[in-house]
């Protein structure tokens, strides 16, 4: 994408590993789009429209492979940031989302994008679930993951804590999970291994979509989770997923940087 000029009205991107199917609708703020087609057509993870916003530089509709509309993308942002600061040739661009969130993105240098991804979540309601349950150990048990912990990056996640995440079997256990009675709205279902050095292995089963290579908001969550079970003492860390590693800080807001690439 050469800066200073538009989109192109369909364009394929990763970020870590992560696919999309990326849709500039600026021009005609259209909706009206077969998602589900799309995403079999092209093998991708999420369908991304982009659309105009009053408060921000674009708004980001994001598209599960199952057709669903979710509210929070962390990667996709991270390549939709990329896109609209090579078209503005500076360093700095927001999104709006479904959610009312306004994510910033910074360049950190050359296709490094870093992402203020808003503050988490930890109330029952926020997350939402549809008991009143402390989210730090939530009463669930799945074969050999259990008392996990929920929380809202824009979107609900709950964090497992494992020693090793190679041995779970989560291809057949996200699907059981995303649909568990205790979240009304679904969720996505992280494995987390922390490692000696501090530095977290995840690997993510993205409602909507099953396992994907790598997850924005689950590295913000498994952060998050591993802070709030004190099993990590920093708020900085890289979380490594089958497609890449991602630097994730909690500072009040929680902010995620990688790269970003074509397909």
């Amino acid at each position: 994408m050469a800066s200073g000029r538009s989109l192109k009205s369909f364009i394929k991107m990763h970020g870590t590993g992560n696919n999309f199917v990326i849709i500039d609708s600026r021009s005609t703020n259209s909706l009206n789009w077969h998602y589900r087609e799309i995403a079999n057509q092209n093998i991708c993870d999420q369908v991304i429209v982009i659309t105009n916003s009053g408060v921000a530089d674009c708004f980001m509709r994001i598209y599960n492979a199952d057709g669903s509309e979710v509210e929070m993308c962390g990667n996709a942002a991270r390549c939709v940031g990329y896109l609209i600061m090579s078209e503005k040739s500076t360093e700095y661009a927001t999104i709006e989302l479904i959610n009312e969130r306004i994510l910033e993105c910074f360049k950190v240098g050359g296709r490094s994008i870093k992402v203020n991804m808003g503050k988490p979540l930890f109330r029952w309601h926020e997350v939402p679930l549809s008991i009143e349950c402390n989210t730090l150990h939530l009463p669930i048990e799945v074969e050999m993951l259990k008392d996990p912990v929920a929380v809202n990056i824009g979107n609900p996640h709950i964090v497992f804590f494992v020693d090793n995440i190679s041995e779970i079997p989560l291809q057949n256990l996200g699907p059981r999970l995303e649909n568990h009675i205790l979240f009304p709205k679904k969720v996505n279902v992280s494995i987390v291994q922390i490692e000696k050095s501090g530095e977290i292995n995840l690997r993510v089963w993205e409602r909507g979509t099953g396992i994907t290579a790598s997850c924005g908001s689950a590295a913000c969550a498994a952060l998050v989770a591993s802070v709030l079970r004190k099993y990590l003492t920093t708020k900085q860390t890289s979380v490594n997923s089958p497609g890449g590693n991602l630097l994730v800080e909690w500072a009040d807001d929680i902010f995620i940087t990688g790269n970003v690439g074509f397909l």
